[in-house]
């Protein structure tokens, strides 16, 4: 028996003694087969697209972790001591180990100006009618129009908030217990910053009313000695000197009064140790994420079946395996600029790659890091004391100039123009005197005994010296040394491109193939409706005819009782 319900054909039992329902249902598992296997396509490209997504955000992580030690300045890292409490010192990476002494005379200060007339409380009227105050600091001469009425505190608040004076002056307020004065503060430190007050009209406030309670000066200082004669002294308008000893920050607390504090400078080994486990940590963390893609994903359809992705994997994608190799082969190769070095001649670089300084990569598979970089920190720590300058070079140089050339000087590059790497220089001289030259084969600009590399060329902006003046023709090699770190940064620019960058090509690869499918699965899913309304209708047409039948069965079922 069926019924019609707003143009749709239900089952509402068993007429024919036959289940239809069971029927359609198995038809429309098997017709779906083809939609089972779309959809588990759309969860494997789903699947895939997010994994190359994690992949994009782990490297802009990794990417802001090593731009966070990309300098000499950042990766290397010195330590300095002071054994008096009057003097700070801190260290920058061109800072010489070592020793000092610093003597302070006297610390720079600023000019202040306390008025000896007191007012009884802050709301106190300083002026009857309009009038000016008016000061010359340094160099520069203020005036401030004050209304009649203003008060003690209206008065610090037009100086303190004046567009002009209001960044060289600090006005405020002392309570002494009796009585309120006002105090005029300089800003600025150094000799050269004072005040000099002029008279106002105004009771209280007249230049002969003040009281220089600090004068304005220098700091006075001396380092290892100098300047030698007594009377004479390093003078800075501050107390945080950085441009006296190179690499190192002085801060001065207060004079020595004639003793001296000793400055200790060091490299520190275990701060630069941490820098170097950060930047293995990092790149561990990329590659690990990396290798995962290769491990096995499994999908299964609705009967719990096991579905082959033979071909869906992530790792099968070459752009993945250029990102992977690229990476490794930046961190397994001898650094860029670098050169190996010669016992023979004794140049070149003692420690050119990471695998030099006892970092490598563990290629033991049977090991739980394989795959990752790994220290042996005996020959790091070796390499650290011989030459932390050098080891932090490795990492983190930046447009590093060298020649190792015995008859060229390298003079300069400018960074961003000329590439990172090795340039190999020709040129003659004649008659005493510098006629041609190439760079990497291309034609240099000469200028007297220097040569510069060509506009657009690898080694554009790149300035040598010629040492050897004698006549004949010459080669050299200078080099633009790039560490680790920045080389990597480099490409990853590259890769990581919003454009044309590895990933993204990748990334709108699986979209497009998702959005194609999902086209393809709403396709099916219009035919496997079609498909069961046709069946639907097709058993309900049967249902109906068997229903016919058999009340025709019955009716003679029912004659020949009768007959009988």
């Amino acid at each position: 028996m069926t019924e019609y319900w707003s143009g749709s054909i239900t089952f509402t039992g068993l007429g024919s003694g036959t289940d239809f329902g069971s029927v359609i249902e198995a038809t429309m598992k098997l017709e779906g087969y083809r939609l089972d296997r779309m959809e588990v396509w759309e969860s494997m490209w789903t699947s895939k697209l997010e994994q190359v997504e994690k992949i994009s955000t782990l490297l802009a992580e990794y990417e802001t972790q090593l731009a966070s030690m990309d300098t000499i300045g950042e990766f290397m890292v010195k330590s300095a001591s002071s054994t008096s409490s009057l003097v700070g010192v801190s260290a920058g990476s061109n800072a010489m180990e070592g020793s000092h002494t610093i003597e302070v005379e006297q610390v720079a200060t600023t000019d202040v100006w306390t008025t000896s007339y007191g007012w009884e409380n802050t709301s106190t009227e300083i002026t009857a009618s309009d009038s000016t105050f008016s000061l010359t600091y340094g160099d520069t001469a203020y005036s401030i129009d004050v209304d009649g009425g203003t008060t003690l505190a209206g008065l610090v608040s037009l100086i303190n908030n004046d567009s002009d004076l209001g960044d060289c002056v600090r006005a405020s307020l002392i309570d002494d217990g009796n009585e309120i004065h006002l105090q005029l503060r300089g800003l600025d430190l150094g000799a050269a910053n004072c005040i000099t007050l002029s008279s106002s009209g105004m009771e209280g406030l007249d230049s002969t009313d003040f009281e220089h309670t600090q004068a304005a000066q220098n700091a006075k200082i001396k380092v290892d000695g100098y300047p030698s004669e007594a009377d004479e002294w390093i003078e800075r308008d501050t107390n945080t000197i950085n441009d006296v000893v190179d690499g190192l920050t002085f801060t001065l607390y207060g004079s020595t009064e004639g003793s001296t504090a000793a400055i200790t400078v060091k490299t520190d080994i275990e701060a630069i140790i941490k820098n170097i486990e950060a930047f293995v940590q990092y790149t561990n963390t990329l590659r690990d994420a990396i290798s995962a893609l290769d491990e096995d994903q499994k999908y299964y359809d609705d009967d719990g079946e096991e579905i082959d992705t033979t071909g869906y994997l992530v790792r099968g994608n070459y752009g993945m395996d250029i990102l992977e190799q690229t990476l490794q082969d930046i961190l397994a190769s001898k650094g860029l600029g670098f050169m190996y070095y010669d016992n023979d001649t004794e140049t070149g670089d003692i420690y050119s790659s990471l695998s030099t300084l006892g970092i490598s990569t563990n290629t033991k598979e049977d090991s739980g890091t394989c795959g990752q970089l790994v220290i042996n920190y005996e020959e790091l720590l070796d390499a650290l004391e011989d030459d932390p300058d050098a080891v932090a070079l490795i990492f983190a140089g930046d447009n590093d100039g060298i020649s190792y050339s015995s008859n060229l000087g390298y003079v300069s590059s400018v960074d961003g123009l000329t590439e990172a790497g090795e340039h190999e220089v020709e040129y003659t001289v004649q008659n005493g005197a510098l006629v041609s030259a190439t760079i990497d084969g291309t034609e240099a600009v000469v200028s007297g005994w220097q040569i510069t590399g060509a506009y657009e060329s690898p080694a554009a902006a790149l300035t040598v010296n010629v040492l050897d003046h004698s006549d004949g023709a010459y080669t050299g090699t200078v080099c633009i040394r790039q560490g680790k770190i920045n080389q990597t940064l480099d490409a990853l620019d590259t890769l990581t491109d919003p454009e044309k960058g590895i990933l993204v090509i990748i990334e709108d690869s699986y979209k497009s193939i998702i959005k194609s499918n999902g086209k393809a699965i709403e396709r099916e899913e219009a035919r496997l409706a079609r498909k069961e309304a046709t069946l639907i209708e097709k058993y309900a047409r049967l249902e109906a005819l068997l229903g016919e039948y058999e009340d025709i069965s019955a009716g003679l079922e029912s004659s020949l009782s009768e007959l009988e």
